[in-house]
């Protein structure tokens, strides 16, 4: 941690020529944009980066953050248009491919430049507990010999909507009815209450609504988690398989995504993506994963563009569907 803190400061000063320079980098509060409301996941990931930098001492200004709510078109819109002068940074996942893929958005995640990708979560597919479906091969059975009768939860265009049209190609001539929920516990909601019969939620979403403080089961809970859209099984629920090794070729995760205004200098994202390594690292950010049931995982420079092109293969597709839908 030193070494990479240690780095970062000389990343500014080789851009600045001098620590003291009037135009040293940075020389005000950096904003980091969550384009959606305080108190979500991604407003979470943020606040818990930036507060590691400011303790670790790994800036000479603090990272501010601006959340910017309505459709998250809002505030990564203004990220993009922002100047490049690595002062305004946006935190975003996979709803920025997901709104270009489905032509939401007439903007996508090329119009930016990569800094990093930290932490990743996948999701799992459910139903009630009284619905009489035990299993994935059951949901999709049933998906298949009554198309469009379940109802699937979801945000249209967004994550648990893109998570639902890739199980549901998982098994040709399935077809659920997605309809326009919204986020996580809003559709843990509607299926509890029988608005829904299907939908997806994170691993750590799963354990927050059926697991007891002491990690026992909540006999209260009305949610069965029937997979894992991870590559390897989820380790707080570790008795549930995942997709491939139920023979479906699906994997779906999702990591936070870090980008800066197009022509903002290399070396400006260089040093950011330093001091950003540096509070990845952290004892508190690692228990903020930890806690969340996130990888914890950070990509930079070649490995997260690499990531941001395989994400966008997989998903392209996808949201072409989501149109139809």
């Amino acid at each position: 941690m030193k070494t990479l803190a240690g780095l970062a400061v000389a990343a500014l000063l080789a851009v600045t020529g001098s620590a003291g320079a009037q135009d040293a980098w940075p020389n005000k509060p950096i904003k980091l944009v969550v384009p959606f409301q305080a108190g979500g996941t991604s407003d979470q990931v943020g606040r818990t980066l930036a507060n590691a930098i400011q303790e670790g001492n790994l800036l000479p200004q603090p990272v501010t953050i601006v959340n910017v709510g309505g459709h998250f078109s809002i505030g990564s819109r203004r990220v993009m248009e922002a100047a490049p002068d690595g002062y305004e940074f946006l935190l975003i996942h996979i709803a920025l491919m997901g709104g270009e893929g489905t032509g939401a958005l007439d903007f996508g995640w090329r119009d930016y430049k990569p800094v990093a990708a930290t932490g990743e979560f996948c999701v799992m597919p459910m139903v009630r507990k009284d619905s009489g479906i035990n299993s994935m091969e059951e949901l999709l059975a049933k998906a298949k010999a009554e198309p469009d009768t379940l109802i699937f939860g979801a945000n249209l265009g967004a994550i648990n909507h893109l998570a639902g049209l890739m199980i549901q190609e998982a098994e040709p001539g399935a077809k659920f009815r997605f309809v326009q929920i919204g986020g996580g516990t809003a559709n843990f909601t509607a299926l509890t209450g029988a608005q829904t019969n299907t939908t997806v939620l994170s691993g750590a979403e799963v354990i927050n609504f059926t697991l007891m403080p002491d990690g026992s089961e909540n006999p209260d809970s009305q949610i069965k988690p029937l997979a894992y859209t991870g590559a390897e099984r989820f380790e707080g629920l570790a008795e549930i398989p995942t997709m491939k090794e139920l023979g479906y070729d699906v994997e779906f995760c999702i990591k936070s995504w870090i980008f800066a205004p197009k022509d903002t200098p290399d070396e400006v994202v260089s040093s950011f993506a330093d001091a950003l390594e540096t509070a990845a690292a952290s004892d508190a950010y690692k228990k903020f994963n930890e806690d969340k049931g996130f990888a914890n995982v950070f990509l930079r420079g070649e490995d997260v563009a690499a990531d941001l092109q395989t994400t966008w293969d997989a998903i392209e597709p996808i949201a072409e569907l989501a149109k139809q839908k």
